[in-house]
């Protein structure tokens, strides 16, 4: 089978594999489509801080049953599924609490066990979702960073009725987005240099959009919400200048969500969070119903994902659809499509 290799920073790789067989508790998926996400990217790069090369990329991925093992038994040959990429360990403190997204023995596929960028992959059973038959092969690529979304804003304790400011308006942006106002997020500010994201922002239900570059964000704040700001915080991009934004702009007592990936370590003014009595959150993947939920919003046309689609290439140019997506030029979401 042909297997896209990230070996090197910037190197992919197209290598042929051998078929995996399915263990007992597994399913061999036939890969259709693979989204790649900015922690794509900084692996991509060997910045990943939690990623080591070489390795099959791809966590955001849907795929058909072809095979199931001898143990599974909720699963056929034929059947659409999405799956949930965390593999934990289930003993672990985190796991035994509910929170297995933060289990200490963590593996993620496509980023410390082999990815979706791949004719066939074996999961495991448990972590398979089946497909409605409304969901297409598109919107099973984006189920996963939809799921980020989800549990991003349950962390940050969104209520109905909330004013809500996201930093960023890339796919997680766009995404938290939608699933704050499906939420019932009262109105919601997002901010952005690239004005083409902050537009698209618009289209999909934004109430306020700003350009940091351009205008000062507190003032575009307190204009469009007034003195009281926003009542939630949600950083999507994961470098020093939103996070350090988030924090000025807060009002006393706000809780700030840091869903973005931070490849370098960043300095803030932690003398104004302990001040103000802020609260720093950071949320990792999703858990429990997340991913169901997020599953549901797509299915029901909650969330519209293709909007958010720039690109797509064949598995044989996956070295082409890793370089658009680092371009951003009009790029977003870039799918690898693997049938």
């Amino acid at each position: 089978m042909k297997q896209a290799l990230l070996s090197a920073p910037e190197d992919i790789r197209l290598i042929d594999s051998p078929r995996p067989d399915p263990g007992p508790d597994e399913l061999l998926i036939a890969v259709a489509s693979v989204g790649i996400c900015g922690s794509d990217l900084h692996a991509y790069h060997g910045r990943h801080p939690f990623i080591q090369l070489p390795i099959v990329p791809g966590h955001e991925f849907g795929g058909t049953v072809v095979e199931v093992g001898e143990n599974v038994r909720n699963f056929i040959p034929g059947q659409r599924v999405t799956v949930e990429p965390s593999l934990v360990c289930r003993q672990c403190y985190n796991c035994t609490h509910g929170r297995y997204n933060i289990c200490e023995q963590l593996k993620v596929i496509g980023c410390q066990s082999p990815g979706a960028m791949s004719e066939y992959l074996a999961v495991p059973a448990a972590k398979a979702l089946p497909l409605p038959e409304n969901v297409t092969w598109d919107q099973a690529a984006m189920v996963e960073p939809l799921a980020v979304a989800v549990h991003a804003l349950r962390v940050a304790q969104l209520q109905p009725g909330a004013q809500l400011l996201i930093l960023g308006a890339g796919t997680i942006g766009l995404m938290t987005l939608q699933v704050a106002l499906a939420m019932g997020a009262d109105r919601v500010m997002i901010s952005d240099l690239v004005q083409d994201r902050l537009d698209l922002a618009l289209d999909l239900g934004a109430a306020e959009i700003v350009n940091p570059g351009t205008t000062d964000l507190n003032i575009a704040l307190e204009g469009a919400f007034g003195v009281w700001r926003a009542d939630n915080i949600v950083e999507c991009v994961g470098v020093a200048e939103t996070a350090r934004d988030a924090i000025r702009v807060a009002r006393k007592g706000t809780r700030i969500v840091l869903a973005g990936v931070f490849e370098r370590e960043v300095s803030v003014n932690l003398g104004l969070v302990q001040d103000r009595e802020l609260e720093l959150v950071g949320p990792l993947m999703y858990v429990n119903d997340a991913f169901p939920t997020a599953l549901e919003l797509l299915q029901d046309d909650r969330v519209r994902v293709e909007p958010l689609i720039t690109h797509r290439f064949p598995l044989s140019r996956a070295g082409q659809a890793f370089a658009t997506a680092d371009s951003r030029q009009g790029a977003l979401k870039v799918l690898v499509d693997v049938l």
